[in-house]
């Protein structure tokens, strides 16, 4: 048994994994087909059924990064934790500007508009790539939240922490998305207040340390997977709902600060915490188990390109008319492809420790 990995959370991690390329995949015609189509209620479907990913990413980060076993010293903070994202950051900003210029947009290497058009795409995280410096963020301020959360009030200190991370960040982004009455007045009221330590991803980070720390009653878990289960039901139907009414696509009552975000990540980590972890695995298995996990981090970062690959060579959503089927085929096809290039680049030293 590989005992430096907790196998639930490695496959929680290969199933997010899974979940942000299955968003990527539904999202691919999301803003180019009419909104009163079946392609285009399919797509939603997916693009909203698929949020749990991020909040699940998250979460684990939280969970393992604040565990109270863990010791952190700040020199080993920024050379082993920070320094390889910063450095993976930099190589795949850098690489996707110049696939774009050169690729997407057919600019001559060299030229004056491929310059000014490298430097604008390198300004700005890549759509996928913006998860890098968050996470960055988390980490350069880990310590602090590690000390807070490990102290004789820690649960009390986390209590608190997401309670006001529902309040300023959660409810505020989810009302925003209804059209109720003095819209403008309501979010000047409740935006009046606004920690910055809660209005991040942080509030998803302590969620996932709290879980993984004190769990929940039985009671409180199923009340959990019944909310989640019923907020992001809800949140595709409302977007499909609004996207009808306006004739344009919506996707803002699932994005990744709504309440139904939230409780679908949040459901979706208890399951794997209290259900998945209670399978047993053989040695073999779960060394399997583990180097898939430990593939993700360079999986996450590929799958882009491969998507925009087989994109080029006619394989996306809409390769076949049935697009239910056919984003289930893109989703593994991109899975497997990514897989299979990391593994490769994994067999080169100094590419395996600074880009997968």
């Amino acid at each position: 048994m590989n005992k430096r990995r907790i196998i639930w959370i490695e496959l929680l991690r290969i199933f997010a994994c899974i979940g942000v390329i299955g968003i990527h995949a539904a999202s691919q015609h999301f803003r180019d087909v009419p909104v009163n189509t079946s392609v285009w209620a399919v797509t939603n479907f997916y693009h909203g059924i698929n949020r749990f990913a991020v909040a699940c990413f998250v979460m684990i980060s939280g969970c393992l990064y604040l565990d109270r076993k863990r010791t952190w010293n700040l020199k080993k903070l920024w050379m082993r934790n920070i320094l390889p994202i910063t450095v993976a950051y930099v190589f795949w900003q850098v690489f996707y500007a110049l696939y774009r210029s050169l690729v997407n947009e057919s600019l001559k290497f060299g030229s004056v508009a491929f310059f000014k058009r490298f430097l604008v795409m390198i300004s700005d995280p890549y759509f996928h790539l913006w998860y890098l410096p968050m996470l960055i963020g988390l980490l350069i301020i880990t310590p602090m939240l590690w000390e807070i959360v490990n102290s004789k009030n820690g649960k009390q200190w986390e209590e608190y922490m997401i309670l006001l991370y529902l309040l300023f960040k959660l409810l505020p982004y989810t009302v925003k998305a209804f059209p109720i009455p003095c819209r403008e007045h309501v979010m000047n009221l409740l935006n009046t207040v606004q920690p910055q330590m809660v209005t991040g991803f942080v509030g998803y980070y302590i969620t996932g340390h709290y879980l993984y720390q004190y769990g929940v009653s039985k009671k409180l878990e199923k009340l959990i997977y019944i909310m989640g289960i019923l907020s992001i039901g809800a949140a595709i139907l409302l977007c499909y709902i609004r996207a009808q009414q306006t004739g344009t696509d919506v996707q803002k009552f699932y994005e990744n600060y709504t309440i139904a975000a939230f409780l679908w990540g949040s459901s979706v980590f208890l399951f794997f915490k209290n259900h998945v972890s209670k399978i047993k695995w053989n040695e073999k298995q779960e060394k399997r188990i583990c180097f898939v996990g430990s593939c993700t981090f360079g999986i996450f970062l590929i799958h882009v390109l491969v998507r925009s690959l087989l994109h080029k060579a006619g394989i996306d959503s809409m390769m076949i008319s049935n697009t239910f089927i056919a984003i289930p085929i893109v989703i593994v096809l991109i899975f497997m492809l990514s897989f299979g290039a990391v593994v490769l680049i994994k067999k080169i030293p100094v590419l395996k420790k600074w880009i997968v």
